[in-house]
């Protein structure tokens, strides 16, 4: 399910050919078929980021409006683990798709209308080991507004994280909302458990962080 899930976010091109022994008028109106479809594609793909409050994009799971932005540019540090958190951003969409409903079923939430944030990272291993972020390098959120996310839960696309040693590389963690936020003030994150990923030892333990909107 999670394949085909997987399968119907990608945004996907179809290339249309002509064969050599085809008229001219016939290539040339499947040329402009192709040209439409890629058109279309473009539309259609969720252009990260949204850049400016108020702007609005289409994507597989909604059509998203983006209600608050925030450049912190914080650090915080686990052990070996260092993460640049460089943008945050709240998004809702009132149009959501087909996929974006299963979504929210999945995860017990109102299928009405979608509410998300965006964190756009990097992380960085500055170890000699290998490391294992399990789920990925944030495990809770607690927002200004109260309300505590369990990312685990809310991902919106979970999955193991590695990192090979001084291994560096972007994170975007995009979580689920159970309901749309009043402007956000500051975020609390805590950070997974880092361990080595050969002998599974722990070098970090949970850290929690408070960054301002």
């Amino acid at each position: 399910m999670k394949k085909v899930i997987l399968c119907m976010a990608i945004c996907t091109c179809f290339i249309v050919s002509a064969c050599s022994n085809h008229q001219s008028s016939e290539k040339t109106m499947k040329e402009s078929e192709n040209t439409e479809t890629q058109t279309n594609v473009e539309v259609k793909h969720y252009k990260e980021p949204l850049s400016y409050e108020g702007q609005t994009a289409p994507h597989p799971l909604g059509v998203f409006t983006l209600n608050q932005i925030s450049e912190p540019k914080v650090g915080v540090q686990v052990g070996p683990l260092h993460i640049d958190v460089k943008k945050i951003k709240v998004v809702q969409s009132k149009e959501v798709s087909e996929v974006g409903k299963y979504n929210l079923q999945q995860r017990s939430l109102p299928t009405n209308e979608m509410n998300a944030i965006q964190f756009t990272t990097t992380i960085e291993n500055v170890s000699d080991q290998p490391l294992d972020l399990g789920k990925g390098p944030i495990q809770k959120l607690l927002l200004s507004n109260g309300e505590s996310v369990d990312v685990y839960k809310m991902n919106a696309d979970p999955k193991n994280i590695r990192l090979q040693a001084k291994e560096k590389e972007t994170y975007t963690l995009i979580c689920f909302l159970s309901k749309a936020p009043n402007p956000l003030t500051y975020i609390k994150i805590t950070t997974n458990t880092v361990q080595e990923q050969d002998t599974k030892k722990q070098v970090a333990s949970p850290h929690t962080k408070e960054i301002k909107m």
